[in-house]
């Protein structure tokens, strides 16, 4: 299967909106706001359309899309950037196929690619734990929103990026 990850174009909108409505559907855990927080995200000031991926296997059809927004931790003596993931989504029948798993490793190389040291994500400890994702308390780094215990997961995308960074992970207003 020959799938192409690119920077999401507002062509893309209306198909983006439909998968992620119906891969969060059957969600026990989803609030059912993934799509209104994607618009909010877009409409921040640090929005990068760089970090918002969709994945296609031809020039008009999404099957899958993610996004990352900077955070902050903010610790005692010091404030890191850092980028969170909110949503990763898969279409429900292209599921099952390594196709999130993709998307999550060009969004990773692209965090990397500009200067964003982690990855930080709140979902499955399972999935994300499969793909180099711990818990963010295994680095001092306490969740701002209410999340399930353990759910708060961290990826460091360089060696030592998450050495000496301690602190509170807060998020933007869009996430509220």
């Amino acid at each position: 299967m020959n799938l192409s990850f690119e920077t999401i174009q507002p062509m893309d909108y209306d198909q983006v909106d439909q998968v992620v409505a119906a891969a969060f559907a059957p969600v026990a855990e989803s609030t059912g706001n993934e799509v209104d927080l994607i618009h909010r995200i877009r409409d921040t000031y640090d929005y990068q359309p760089s970090l918002e991926v969709v994945a296609k296997p031809s020039i008009d059809h999404v099957v899958a899309h993610g996004l990352l927004s900077p955070v902050t931790i903010r610790g005692n003596w010091h404030t890191t950037t850092i980028v969170a993931l909110a949503p990763l989504a898969v279409a429900p029948d292209w599921q099952g196929q390594a196709i999130g798993s993709e998307l999550l490793s060009e969004l990773e190389a692209r965090a990397r690619q500009a200067g964003f040291g982690a990855v930080s994500v709140v979902g499955d400890t399972t999935y994300y734990g499969r793909r180099g994702y711990v818990m963010a308390e295994d680095f001092a780094i306490h969740n701002t929103l209410p999340v399930p215990m353990g759910n708060s997961l961290i990826k460091p995308l360089t060696p030592g990026a998450l050495a000496h960074v301690g602190g509170m992970l807060e998020y933007p207003a869009a996430f509220n």
